[in-house]
């Protein structure tokens, strides 16, 4: 098991575009979320659906990046003129593949409470919409 700053390293740039998504959804969705106190509560959907769609991005953007990652671990085993023996060429496949496993990982965790305060915001502040503060 890695430790999260070795994940995060391992993901490279995916990991700070998923940082940046689930902080802002974060941010978002509790702004939403406190929006339900309010005598405002029946707008809380608009930035609890943001909050959902942030979660989302974050994961999909851990997806991206393990897609990307795999395929320059593939690009780099194909390189012509370069002669790898099997046991390397396994070997460096599976350590990338395992680098590369580690956006998804990252997104999802990163995704994953902005997702549910979102969802939260937007279940709530559509039961309250008609109701009156």
């Amino acid at each position: 098991m890695q430790s999260v700053l070795e994940a995060f390293t391992a993901c490279g740039w995916a990991a700070w575009l998923a940082l940046l998504a689930g902080i802002a959804g974060i941010a978002i969705g509790l702004a939403g979320a406190a929006m339900l106190a309010t005598k405002a509560r029946g707008m809380a959907w608009i930035p609890g659906a943001i909050a959902v769609l942030l979660g989302l991005s974050a994961v999909s953007v851990g997806l991206l990046g393990r897609s990307i990652g795999i395929a320059r671990v593939e690009a780099a085993l194909g390189y012509p003129g370069v002669e790898i023996d099997a046991t390397q060429r396994e070997m460096i496949r599976r350590v990338g593949t395992e680098e590369a496993n580690q956006c998804v990982n990252i997104g999802a965790s990163l995704g994953a409470l902005p997702f549910v305060i979102g969802a939260a915001a937007v279940g709530i502040g559509l039961a309250l919409r008609d109701k009156p503060a």
